[in-house]
């Protein structure tokens, strides 16, 4: 017999004594890595308003609020959530999107840009 059969009959004993009949264990739990940044605010009951009182505050700044853009929820500086709500919205014949903050905790919602 030669080395290198040797080798392979080995190799293959070796591997096959390493097999269990034992069935796989269940998988571990998956945790977040620490320090992976503020994770998003949750959604909230308070949240349903934030469209309507940002329309509000647009159109209270003098904008022709032409709808909503899109929703996000974020985490405001003191760590309580919020909504970001984008409007699309006309002024002076120019349309374009400009972001309202809205805080449910107070039902303030601000206009950021203009």
């Amino acid at each position: 017999m030669s080395v290198s059969r040797a080798v392979c009959i080995l190799a293959a004993a070796a591997s096959l004594g390493a097999c269990t009949l034992n069935p796989m264990t269940r998988a571990l739990p998956i945790v977040p890595a620490p320090g992976g940044g503020t994770p998003p605010a949750p959604a909230t009951a308070g949240m349903d308003g934030a469209e309507a009182a940002c329309t509000n505050a647009g159109r209270e700044r003098g904008l022709d609020v032409l709808g909503v853009v899109s929703t996000r929820d974020v985490t405001g500086a003191t760590g309580a959530p919020e909504r970001d709500v984008m409007l699309r919205v006309a002024r002076d014949g120019t349309q374009l999107d400009v972001r309202c903050n809205y805080q449910p905790e107070s039902g303030l919602a601000r206009i950021m840009l203009i």
